[in-house]
């Protein structure tokens, strides 16, 4: 394999020009497609409708999400569109709002996932997708409406029992609910979980066992097993599976979060605050003011909230994250290496703290010269997340540095 003249390109054929919201939207509506546009045309109403209900959603996207009210209220369903028409559109929906979720664009993905259930109310995915788009991003009341609406469709719905079991555990409340969801959802790995965290590894061990055979390569059922085959849990096992995310149920918490992710920074802080002034145990409103503090560009002060925050929850990939990127901006390099590393090695690697991670290791290694370990993070971030700008210019940076002999570079 060869990397010479190896380059990240923009958006397709136009090489470095990047694509518009716009030309993404409309490439991922098909909105070129002639059978398409004949049906619009077919009737003036409904074109008039679809077409006030995509301005609104690229208004929303290019203003980062303040204009998102007007498309959810311009985006009614449609009588004269047979419902598996849309249906079809809202799992192309789905499927984008599932992709901006994962790089944490919450803004975006509301407001697909948004549109997708007015498009198509019974469509099982899309509640599914946006509830898990409002757990990821701080809307602990709302998250768990959506999951309720999964259950209206479908009350045996496992996957929705599982994650409102899922909200239960990370918001602290009594177990004895989660349990009982977990239960539904038939999520014998979070029973087994949850008993050894309660310190009953003799009960829960043949349960361990089992899942072992099952599922052998599962990386949270690997940690179990350890235990098990140790005799007890040891502090570092423990630690992988202690609480790893932070949900709470506060308005207030969950403005400060639509507002970061709209990057008013100054505004959600002091929703954060409110919050921690009514409940100083609100972890999702620590690690949101310490995400504000950061960006406003106060890192001593960030940290001082992240550290914080993983002295109750030493697992949460946020804080080790945010702790990371703190000491960065602070010089401290090796400190953030090791803490993005400990994300790396958590057994959740689906989380959204993952992209932003492995663009902090891409950049601690550029910056030290050492083009090829960047660019394997840079590249596995890039993969992630192709909508960072950033992380592309420092992959193709260090691709081209590696292409080009060291007596040469500046």
């Amino acid at each position: 394999m060869t990397i010479r003249n190896f380059k990240i390109l923009s958006g397709g054929g136009g090489g470095d020009k990047r694509k518009t919201e716009t030309e993404r939207l409309d490439k991922f509506l098909d909105l070129s497609d002639p059978s398409l546009i004949r049906s619009l045309r077919e009737d003036d109403e409904r074109r008039r409708r679809w077409l006030l209900a995509l301005a609104a959603l690229i208004l929303g996207l290019l203003v980062g999400g303040t204009g998102s009210w007007l498309f959810f209220q311009h985006s009614a369903s449609q009588p004269s569109t047979s419902l598996k028409v849309r249906e079809e559109r809202a799992v192309m929906l789905v499927a984008q709002g599932r992709r901006f979720m994962r790089v944490k664009q919450f803004e975006k993905a509301w407001a697909y996932l948004g549109l997708a259930t007015e498009m198509a109310p019974g469509l099982l995915e899309a509640w599914d997708a946006l509830g898990l788009a409002q757990f990821y991003g701080g809307q602990g009341a709302e998250a768990e409406k959506s999951l309720r609406k999964c259950l209206e469709i479908d009350p045996e719905y496992s996957r929705a029992y599982h994650v409102l079991a899922d909200i239960s555990f990370y918001a602290g409340d009594d177990l004895s609910l989660a349990k009982e969801y977990w239960k539904k959802a038939g999520a014998r790995r979070a029973v087994a979980r949850i008993g050894l965290l309660e310190n009953r590894l003799s009960e829960v061990a043949p349960l361990i066992r089992q899942l072992a055979r099952e599922i052998p390569d599962d990386r949270y059922v690997q940690v179990m097993i350890q235990a098990v085959r140790l005799g007890h849990l040891t502090p570092e096992l423990r630690l992988m599976l202690e609480p790893a995310y932070l949900i709470s149920r506060n308005p207030e918490t969950a403005l400060g979060w639509r507002l970061y992710y709209t990057q008013r920074y100054e505004e959600a802080s002091a929703a954060f605050n409110r919050a921690l002034t009514q409940d100083p145990r609100d972890g999702s409103a620590m690690l949101g003011r310490g995400w504000c503090l950061l960006r406003i560009g106060t890192a001593r002060e960030a940290q001082s909230l992240f550290e914080q925050a993983l002295v109750t929850w030493p697992s949460n990939y946020s804080a080790l994250n945010g702790l990371a990127w703190s000491r960065k901006a602070q010089g401290q390099t090796e400190g953030a290496v090791k803490l993005w590393e400990r994300v790396l090695e958590l057994p959740h690697i689906e989380q959204v703290e993952i992209p932003e991670s492995l663009k902090g290791l891409g950049m601690v290694y550029y910056e030290r010269g050492d083009y090829l370990r960047a660019s394997s993070y840079l590249g596995q971030s890039f993969t992630m997340n192709p909508y960072d700008p950033e992380t592309e210019k420092l992959l193709n940076d260090s691709l081209q540095r590696l292409q080009t002999p060291a007596q040469t570079r500046p």
